[in-house]
């Protein structure tokens, strides 16, 4: 039986209270300390728990401001999750995250304001920190839709967290997968998003579209070696 961690626990606590209508859209969540007291476990905790609602856009923390609620309930899923064994699906679920999110880091370096660049960096930094995979996994999904927000299109943010949400077992497995496969590349993750947000603030729309076309390509590339075994079976 899998045993769910602390966090997930609590996220889902909080998540089913802001379901139920008791903290509405646009209201401010009670302090760490207060839900920490409210849910019975530590402050870390509940931090943990506020960054993985955050990852799935059911919150936003502010820093020194506190912790507003954005939606009180999921919207519909516009795509049904590919299997990972399923290696043609992923591969269509990959280039439809390529077309919108090389385009949008084009844009970012064109509009972005000195509020993203600092968010962007801080979520790098924060990554870099970090040890617990889940939370590495929902720090990389704060990563690419926070370049979509520079980008200034909302509807590109809402459809890449549609597509998010509907594909996070997918995004976990792809990336072990890739770092399976590439344990001595594993290191340039936070390297590759840095150079991402570098080309963003200079403002180099080309420089940008092309490290996040490379950045998105490498699951690709692991996924074209694991297809070669099937096809030189093929009869």
């Amino acid at each position: 039986m899998l045993i769910r961690k602390a966090y997930e626990v609590a996220a889902d606590a909080i998540r089913d209270r802001i379901q139920q209508g008791e903290w509405p859209v646009g209201s401010r969540l009670p302090s760490v300390e207060q839900l920490a007291v409210l849910m019975n476990v530590g402050r870390s905790t509940i931090r943990e728990a506020l960054m993985s609602l955050k990852a799935y856009g059911w919150v936003d923390v502010r820093h020194g401001g506190g912790t507003f609620v954005l939606k009180a309930s999921e919207p519909e899923l516009l795509w049904q999750p590919p299997q990972i064994t399923d290696i043609g699906q992923l591969r269509a679920w990959l280039e439809l995250r390529f077309m919108l999110e090389v385009e949008s880091a084009g844009l970012a370096a064109q509009r972005r304001s000195e509020l993203h660049l600092r968010e962007l960096n801080a979520i790098i930094d924060e990554m870099i920190s970090l040890q617990d995979e889940d939370l590495l996994e929902q720090s990389d999904i704060r990563f690419h839709t926070a370049v979509a927000g520079a980008a200034g299109n909302h509807l590109l943010v809402g459809t890449l967290q549609s597509l998010f949400q509907s594909m996070g077992p997918v995004m976990r497995d792809s990336r072990r997968l890739w770092l399976f496969a590439e344990q001595s590349e594993a290191a340039r993750l936070s390297d590759e998003h840095r150079q991402i947000v570098e080309a963003i603030q200079a403002g180099d729309a080309g420089l940008a579209k092309d490290r996040m076309a490379a950045h998105l390509r490498k699951v690709e590339q692991v996924l074209h070696k694991l297809r070669q075994p099937q096809q030189n079976e093929s009869p």
